[in-house]
């Protein structure tokens, strides 16, 4: 199978692989972490006015619902409508308030189109988000997936984007979600999220299905939330 069609499977699948509550939770998640971190660490409060987001490899454009809850205006991309490693985005410079990218940029042979584009189509000052594996923490598993191509560490990640493109402010957190502050700061801050939190948020049946189960409603929250992933936020 092609990755094009392997990738239009997985997007197309991704009802039966999520129950319709947990797919909700886990976008609101998703998208609340996002805004928690802009106002927390770049004192970011969007308000007053309209925004923009463009979602590159949004898959079936799960998050929309959630940031036009908070009046951005949703553009999602995904395989079906550009190839990001190689096309133009048909959006004018300097037009969108924040770029995002989950779980994409390491299915990426070439990187270099996905992020040059983002930032050209950024207004200055705005935003740039990905989230993807940490190396460090997941080597053992990132090959495990099909369509993982290229690693990157929290070194890697925040050279590229200060050294090689010239972004501002260039800031690099554990993958959590809906977190207190205090374990994305700090010396150990992805240790803290990798031992300090040993359960996954949902449980994972057959690899593939997330799923609630009685069992895992038994563990402490504040035990939930393991994390093998870097988020990494820059500003134009």
């Amino acid at each position: 199978m092609k990755p094009e069609k392997y990738f239009d499977k997985v997007i197309k699948n991704r009802g039966k692989d999520r129950d319709s509550d947990i797919s909700d939770e886990l976008a609101k998640r998703e998208v609340d972490t996002i805004f928690f971190l802009l106002k927390n660490f770049y004192n970011i409060d969007y308000n007053n006015k309209s925004y923009k987001v463009v979602d590159i490899g949004c898959g079936d454009g799960y998050l929309k619902k959630y940031f036009e809850e908070k009046n951005f205006e949703y553009i999602g991309y995904d395989i079906q409508d550009l190839n990001i490693e190689k096309d133009k985005i048909d959006l004018e410079d300097n037009s969108i308030d924040l770029v995002i990218n989950i779980g994409l940029i390491e299915a990426l042979e070439n990187t270099e189109n996905l992020i040059s584009e983002s930032k050209r189509i950024l207004k200055k000052g705005g935003m740039f988000y990905t989230l993807t594996p940490n190396w460090q923490k997941d080597y053992k598993n990132f090959y495990n997936n099909p369509i993982h191509k290229t690693p990157f560490t929290p070194n890697s990640l925040n050279q590229i984007l200060s050294s090689m493109y010239n972004f501002e402010n260039v800031q690099i957190f554990p993958g959590l979600r809906c977190k207190p502050k205090w374990y994305y700061t700090g010396k150990y801050k992805f240790e803290k999220a990798y031992y300090l939190l040993p359960f996954n948020q949902f449980e994972f049946y057959k690899k593939k299905v997330y799923r609630k189960s009685f069992i895992r409603n038994l563990v402490p929250e504040f035990l939930k939330g393991h994390s093998r992933s870097i988020t990494a936020i820059a500003k134009k």
